[in-house]
């Protein structure tokens, strides 16, 4: 429920209790049907004797309706009369075949709850009723419990008058009025007070009594000032002495005091009391307690405005206390940062351990921030892994002590019953005046921070500056081009051949994206491949140069074969994020090729180590089963990163690809050549093939034909080809 949503509900009781008798129950009504949008609402009033409920009030598809009364017998509201309060989102008239008019009227959705006196016993209902399913649910019983509370007091209060009246009635013809106007005021559930014209109690009931824990011997002859709970200023009672003088009555809330000194909230009517000479007689008061009421406003209230999992403000209550704090801050000429964290590695900690493992990092996460953070500060939790903070601060030297130690707080061991979990935070901080001016620029500015961060120092932070601006407007223009590049297919592969070192066969082609945007241009695969990664945009592209790919190297081998020529291969990347291990999908399937009449013992996929390292386990199930399917499977950027040589033992690899970094520079005896022939003969201990990658030069060629190197790629062969320049080269190459 959102903030403003509450401030309706807190708007529409106040509305209700300006009014009394019968027009309380009509605005009552009125009130609930526009906030829950109910096309009827009713308050009937129960007869147990006949079984039957005579409506007190009804709205009736947007007005107020005639009153009527209906049997309990076959309808949803004899089980709200029997049960306290029953839900039914759809299909209700099915439910209850006996009741025609759920049928005549074509209601889906039903919400009832029973109306019942201080004792429990039940005297009314209140219902809701809906033309569309699923209106009637759970989310709006908060709503409809504290209108129920009202209804409930106010029927009783009305029977109540009218008992008395019926009462004092009977009695007027048998002249014992004043003993039945003494046993009505000792025996009803509200607190009542008479006082006499200088406002000195005269007397209290029983119930007055239990509410303020007084008793009457203690209350007579006293002021009611006595119960103030100085929680109210003086001008409060002034303003309300006058409204009661002018008025003969008022209604409102007040805070009393007990005897034990707990305050506690009441709602009170006063009325004055004339004598026939038009003089003040008397003051007539009585209270209700409406403790609960406050109570459960004060739980929607908090529901509204923190976050469920971390009990830390959210994005509603982080706005509106980060734009007074701001402000605040302007005026006194203070400095203020606005500083965004973003837990890195959530995605991973839920898809390994499970979603409830990852909101108890969350959780435990928002409970350090909160332990470290000051009074004068704003932290919130804006959703999934995005926290942000609103921190004053006097020097950037201990500014950057406070993010540091921030920092720290993520990447402490998080002991849970799955495993010890380590995460980590990037950061971005922008600061008030230097970046930006309102709240809004400077959570913009913080998180276009926080994403350079992520991008080039992942687990630390970083400065907004007008650079990381330009970054994220390119980034966000190439993100929305990229979305329409790939529904309409511009984006081709590229292949550059992978030779035979030693007879400088064409034995693969490794298939590239490129894309060239009729906006941007030529965008290179180093912008557009994070991004497509970062957007799930990445099974998209992979399908589409995969397909493609297939295509094109169905069609070379058809000519190939037909020309008698050897059969050429191609090598196609994978990303991680094409392997959605939660749903089981298979990152390559062998009906593509089927389809284009091309053997899998052509087609190698190319992956890289960070899909072991973020799912161990189910890569290796992956991974077998692309190998049953015919496929071959080479490493790529081996000796970067974080390589093991578990990778190499334990998964079903074919080639090892040598990163380009270590051939760039290799001279012969040199830290690179010598590290390039220990992964060469490593490899082939293991039983894997060598590819170069990067070759340029006809001495790095050499050099990697002594060390044994099987195969090379690099501009020294040819640079990434089209289809059509590549089926040339290819038919060059085979006649050398």
């Amino acid at each position: 429920m959102s903030l403003k949503f509450d401030q309706s509900v807190d708007a529409a009781l106040k509305l209700v209790n300006e009014h009394s008798g019968h027009q309380y129950f009509d605005v009552l009504v009125t009130s609930l049907a526009q906030l829950i949008d109910a096309d009827y609402v009713l308050i009937g009033e129960l007869d147990l004797v006949s079984h039957q409920a005579n409506t007190v009030s009804l709205w009736c598809e947007g007005q107020l309706g005639e009153k009527l009364s209906y049997d309990l017998e076959g309808t949803p509201c004899d089980k709200v009369y029997s049960g306290g309060i029953c839900v039914y989102p759809r299909e209700i008239a099915t439910l209850f075949p006996g009741d025609q008019m759920l049928d005549d009227f074509g209601l889906q959705g039903y919400v009832g709850k029973s109306l019942k006196d201080a004792e429990g016993k039940p005297i009314g209902l209140l219902v809701a009723l809906f033309k569309q399913k699923d209106q009637a649910c759970e989310d709006i019983l908060g709503i409809f419990d504290l209108f129920a509370i009202r209804a409930s007091a106010e029927l009783e209060r009305t029977l109540w008058e009218r008992e008395q009246q019926k009462q004092i009635s009977l009695l007027q013809k048998k002249n014992q009025q004043l003993d039945l106007s003494h046993r009505v005021f000792e025996h009803t559930n509200e607190g009542l007070l008479v006082s006499d014209e200088n406002n000195n109690i005269l007397e209290v009931n029983a119930a007055f009594e239990r509410m303020c824990g007084y008793s009457r011997a203690e209350l007579i002859g006293n002021n009611p000032s006595m119960l103030n709970s100085g929680l109210q200023p003086k001008s409060f009672y002034d303003a309300m002495w006058q409204d009661l003088s002018a008025k003969g009555i008022w209604q409102g809330e007040l805070w009393n005091r007990r005897k034990d000194g707990e305050t506690y909230p009441v709602w009170s009517s006063i009325s004055l009391v004339k004598n026939d000479q038009g003089e003040i007689s008397n003051f007539i008061s009585s209270f209700r307690d409406i403790s609960s009421e406050k109570a459960l406003q004060e739980q929607l209230y908090h529901q509204a405005t923190h976050d469920y999992l971390t009990g830390l403000s959210n994005s509603f209550e982080f706005q509106d206390h980060a734009t007074k704090a701001i402000a605040v801050a302007q005026r006194a000429s203070q400095h203020i940062a606005l500083i965004r964290m973003n837990i890195d590695n959530l995605n991973m900690v839920n898809s390994s351990y499970g979603h409830i493992v990852g909101d108890m990092v969350v959780k435990t996460i928002g409970e350090k921030l909160k332990g470290q953070t000051r009074d004068s500060d704003v932290l919130a939790r804006l959703g999934g892994d995005d926290f942000a903070l609103l921190a004053g601060f006097d020097s950037f030297h201990r500014l950057e002590k406070q993010i540091k130690r921030t920092l720290q707080l993520f990447t402490e061991t998080i002991h849970t019953e799955s495993g010890d979990i380590s995460p980590s935070c990037s950061v971005g901080i922008s600061i008030l005046g230097e970046d930006a001016e309102d709240l809004d620029a400077l959570m913009r500015n913080a998180q276009t921070a926080l994403r350079f961060a992520k991008q080039h120092f992942r687990g630390g932070y970083s400065f907004y500056s007008q650079e990381f601006e330009e970054q994220a407007r390119r980034h966000d223009k190439v993100e929305n081009r990229l979305y329409k590049a790939l529904s309409e297919g511009v984006i081709e592969p590229y292949f550059q051949p992978i030779v035979n070192l030693k007879d400088m066969s064409v034995h693969h082609c490794e298939a590239l994206a490129r894309w060239t945007d009729e906006q941007l241009g030529q965008v290179s695969p180093a912008e557009f491949i994070p991004i497509a990664e970062s957007t799930g945009l990445i099974q998209k592209l992979g399908e589409l140069i995969f397909n493609r790919s297939v295509q094109v190297f169905a069609q070379l081998n058809a000519e190939l074969s037909r020309e008698q020529k050897s059969s050429v291969g191609v090598t196609v990347n994978r990303s991680p994020g094409e392997f959605n291990f939660s749903k089981g999908e298979r990152p390559t399937t062998a009906e593509i090729l089927t389809q284009h009449d091309l053997s899998p013992d052509l087609v190698c996929i190319e992956i890289t180590e960070s899909l072991m390292i973020e799912s161990p386990d189910e890569a290796l199930e992956q991974l077998n089963h692309i190998k049953n399917q015919g496929f071959s499977l080479a490493l790529d950027d081996f000796g970067t990163g974080f390589s093991s040589l578990s990778y190499l033992k334990h998964y079903p690899f074919d080639y090892l690809k040598i990163d380009q970094s270590f051939i760039r520079d290799m001279k012969e005896q040199g830290e690179d050549y010598l590290l390039v022939k220990t992964i060469i003969q490593m490899a082939k201990n293991l039983g894997l093939q060598t590819i170069a990658e990067g070759v340029e030069t006809e001495e790095q060629c050499r050099l990697l034909k002594d060390l044994g190197c099987d195969y090379g790629q690099g501009y020294l062969f040819s640079k990434p080809l089209p289809q059509d320049e590549l089926f040339r080269f290819v038919r060059d190459a085979e006649a050398v």
